[in-house]
């Protein structure tokens, strides 16, 4: 039989089970031990007969397990053939309005530069965000579906302009659908605002790390003192609301000095919170930054808490963001060989008006795109940006495994880290193929066990 493209097909080993992953068609199989070694052989050696011959006394009934996979591949449940894809002509869809550049938190990882993006203190007016919108609508080609996200800093201190905005875009543009999403620290929070939100259709991300001892060695105040005592009851004021309801996620970072996910998200779910997310930090600090060494941690610590998750299933249905993958459909091919847009279907806003390609970006003067009142300037920028949201074009994206499921990562990550948008977060990658063996192992075993799969909206944050 013919060598295989050992990139199409993903043999791993999660909580002592084995399972095979088609990439193309997505099929995932769950496969005994001897299988599963065979299979390994298979990939190292492109070959079913030298796999065979390798495994030949060392493993029972091997021409037996060859024969089943030759069954599978011939039906094309392994080893599929590659899909058909294309250059996708990208347009704007969504924006982020970077409404503050301002906080009352000093986040120590904070990307932003304790939430200035290293300027002086400022915050949108309704004037700029109205013009932003109005070339969102100009430039989405009749698009109906668009995204708004507001973000800072802390937004919530810009949050006359934030309502003044969405009253504005529904009512110039009633024939398209605005998505709203705001992102914020909870400190500002009361119910006169989360009622605005709520009753708006406003989806809202809130920053929490976890448990206050958890929360307190990284989200302070300029004066090192934690913020949790002071926030809990302002985000349970909009988790409360909208219990059963959904339209939230309580999204926390993790570090190298808080590398225990599993009881992190456990302690969220035990606060009370349904919706949750929980993302490594980006960062070159070594007190903070993910590390090599780290990743083996980490392993553990997904399968732990996923086991933990689908336990907790029988009693009380919740979602973790990063186990949301559709084992029977998700998104198109088309979608998923795209990035998230970065600079072409998605930009950001600065306080002052300039696009950037994505809310990471803002404040880096290499990156400037344009500015509201004068649209996109700097083409060449957006075309290098738009070279690198293919899938395709990223070599190490293209060999991967798990690029049906991540898209290509993160163009900000990359150029944080690598100083290129084309080279891939190394850590990152890692920490997301663990995250993706996790959902794949998470969604198989509810299925399993008779449980419809969980899978939620997704929230831009």
């Amino acid at each position: 039989m013919a060598d295989f493209d050992t990139k199409s097909v993903h043999a791993f080993s999660f909580n002592q089970e084995f399972f095979v992953l088609d990439v193309n068609s997505g099929s995932l199989l769950k496969i005994d031990e001897p299988t599963f070694l065979y299979l390994e052989k298979v990939l190292t050696h492109c070959s079913l007969e030298k796999a065979e011959q390798v495994l030949k006394n060392k493993v029972q009934d091997i021409s037996e397990i060859r024969k089943e996979v030759e069954l599978l591949i011939n039906e094309e449940i392994l080893f599929s053939k590659s899909i058909d894809y294309y250059e996708s002509e990208l347009t704007l869809k969504s924006m982020c309005l970077n409404v503050a550049h301002a906080c009352n938190f000093a986040c120590k990882y904070c990307f932003a530069k304790k939430g200035q993006y290293g300027e002086r203190k400022s915050l949108m007016t309704f004037q700029v965000a109205r013009t932003a919108i109005d070339f969102l609508v100009e430039n989405s080609r009749n698009r109906r579906d668009l995204e708004i996200d507001f973000f800072g800093g802390e937004p919530l201190f810009a949050f006359d302009t934030v309502r003044r905005t969405i009253d504005y875009a529904r009512i110039s543009y009633p024939d398209r659908n605005f998505r709203f999403t705001i992102t914020t620290n909870g400190s500002l929070l009361n119910e006169e605002i989360e009622n605005y939100l709520y009753e708006n259709n406003v989806s809202i991300v809130l920053s929490l790390d976890g448990s206050k001892e958890v929360n307190d060695k990284f989200r302070v105040y300029n004066n090192g003192e934690g913020t949790f005592s002071d926030i809990i009851d302002k985000i349970r004021i909009v988790t409360n609301h909208r219990k059963g309801s959904g339209g939230y996620y309580v999204r926390g970072t993790y570090t190298h000095q808080t590398l225990e996910i599993s009881k992190t998200v456990m302690d969220l779910f035990n606060l009370g919170f349904d919706y949750i997310s929980l993302e490594p930090v980006v960062a070159r600090e070594k007190e903070m930054g993910i590390c090599n060494s780290d990743l083996e941690v980490l392993k553990k610590e997904y399968e732990e808490l996923a086991d933990e998750f689908i336990e907790t299933q029988k009693s009380r249905r919740w979602h973790f963001f990063h186990f949301n993958i559709d084992l029977t459909a998700g998104p198109c091919i088309q979608k998923r060989i795209h990035g998230c847009g970065a600079g072409v279907e998605y930009v950001a806003v600065s306080p002052n008006g300039n696009f950037y390609p994505c809310h990471q970006f803002d404040g880096i003067e290499e990156t400037l795109l344009g500015n509201v009142s004068t649209g996109i300037s700097n083409k060449e920028l957006q075309e290098n940006f738009r070279y690198a949201n293919f899938l395709f074009n990223k070599k190490e994206c293209s060999n991967c495994w798990a690029r049906f499921y991540c898209s290509g990562g993160c163009l900000a990550n990359n150029y944080n880290m690598n100083g290129n948008i084309l080279i891939p977060y190394a850590i990152g990658c890692e920490i997301q193929k663990q995250r993706i063996e996790a959902a794949l192992y998470v969604q198989y075993k509810l299925m399993e066990d008779g449980f419809e799969p969980i899978i939620t909206e997704e929230l831009r944050y």
